[in-house]
């Protein structure tokens, strides 16, 4: 079904200063093991046609613009020197271009992820790749003339935020060279530095785990416009955003799912989200800070069915973001706090909270669809690669103003809760006929 057409390795147009030699890395930077952050873009016949030599002349421009996009990003041209250093040595990043023998649409809209997986390369979403270049991209060709663009980003460098930035400058210089000069400012250890006194850290503390992949399967769901409207109403609370109503109603659902098949008998749990400090550091950071910026604000533990109820989630959730307002988010910083225990213990992260955690990200301030215009358009989809992990939430927008939520649980939750009534009153699986 796949071939490879080509592999390059695509060099930084110029050489990282002399001054710019090591990257250090930030205190949840080290936590990270080295895994692949992994996003596609779709993009159709038309737009690939509207080019001058079609899919030729595409592959040029992608892989020159890149060259120059990894001047101004040195260190996701570096190599890892150790679990804290990168040293921008212009390794370059890795290219594939592949031919996949089916549409487009049969690939992009599969219900089984593993089928959309295709369009990345092989073995690197999520990965732990320390004998690969920090940046790998695939450009893959369907035989209805449509193409896909994958890139996959070490996560030690940054986060969703970063990845973001970089996408957009590269597609800034796709589209035009000779105007765009990038100026992204890394952070490196100057918020998040080493724990005073003992050093960095020797390895990370989240290790992908191959038994947890194994048993965990991913579904996506598209909610629209339309729909989010008829929840915020359902919940009945005065300015209720989509990411409140949606990470309220999907996590209920799942929780709800686990306590079924532990015979009925509830299931402690909690939500725990990912947040942006940038413009909560003071003084604020700069929307193109590149590194891991992040902390968690968590939900009550809940003990009982009535606790989960859609106004009270809301209500927890709007709390616990705001007591992120009412502290220190560099020294109280809860992501670095559980990490460093689970480091110094030697335990899995939440470990201390004896209970099932439910991890949500939401990209959905980042324009990714409206962005990344490479000369051609926008992508008519956008999607990240399926993730390893259990328990877990990612929340994206779509083309059309909805939201699209990719959700991982085991085999057997997964199975109640792809079913579940309250979800599908509102939310439309992604199946081969969408």
């Amino acid at each position: 079904m796949l071939s490879i057409i080509s592999k390059k390795i695509i060099k930084p147009f110029t050489p990282a200063p002399s001054t710019q030699r090591w990257h250090k890395l930030s205190l949840i930077d080290q936590f990270l093991t080295h895994y692949y952050m992994p996003f596609v873009f779709f993009y159709s016949k038309n737009q690939v046609n509207a080019i001058p030599n079609g899919p030729k002349q595409i592959l040029n421009l992608l892989t020159d613009s890149l060259s120059k996009a990894l001047s101004h990003y040195c260190p996701w041209a570096g190599s890892l020197k150790d679990n804290a250093t990168i040293e921008c040595d212009d390794h370059g990043a890795e290219f594939l271009e592949v031919q996949i023998n089916s549409p487009m649409d049969k690939v992009a809209n599969h219900p089984n992820s593993n089928v959309n997986d295709l369009t990345f390369p092989q073995g690197v979403p999520w990965a732990n790749g320390v004998d690969r270049a920090l940046t790998v991209a695939q450009l893959s060709h369907f035989e209805c003339g449509g193409i896909a663009l994958s890139v996959c980003m070490s996560h030690k460098i940054g986060d969703g935020s970063s990845v973001h930035c970089f996408l957009r400058d590269w597609a800034s210089l796709t589209r035009s060279s000779n105007t765009i000069r990038p100026s992204p400012y890394f952070v490196e250890d100057s918020i998040l530095a080493s724990p005073t006194g003992a050093g960095p850290l020797v390895c990370p503390v989240r290790r992908l785990n191959a038994e947890t992949s194994a048993h965990c399967v991913q579904r996506r769901f598209i909610f629209s416009r339309t729909k989010l409207s008829a929840l915020k109403s359902l919940i009945g609370m005065q300015n209720v955003t989509s990411n409140e109503a949606m990470s309220a109603l999907v996590y209920k659902c799942a929780a709800f799912s686990a306590t079924m098949l532990n015979s009925g008998s509830f299931k402690r749990s909690q939500l725990v989200q990912f947040f942006d400090l940038r413009q909560m550091i003071s003084p604020q950071l700069p929307p193109n800070s590149i590194g891991n910026i992040l902390t968690v604000f968590s939900s009550p533990i809940y003990h009982n069915e009535e606790e989960r109820k859609l106004p009270k989630l809301v209500t927890d959730i709007r709390k616990s973001k705001h007591n992120l307002s009412t502290r220190n988010n560099v020294e109280e910083n809860e992501l670095a706090i559980e990490m460093l225990d689970a480091y110094r213990t030697g335990k899995s992260i939440f470990h201390k909270r004896e209970c099932d955690v439910y991890l949500s990200t939401s990209l959905r301030k980042f324009p990714l669809i409206q962005d990344l215009d490479f000369g051609f358009g926008k992508p008519i989809r956008a999607s990240l690669a399926k993730g390893p992990f259990n328990k877990a939430i990612l929340l994206m927008r779509t083309y059309d103003g909805g939201i699209e939520a990719s959700v991982n649980l085991n085999e057997d939750e997964m199975c109640v809760f792809e079913h579940d009534k309250q979800l599908l009153e509102f939310a439309t699986p992604i199946s081969q006929d969408f």
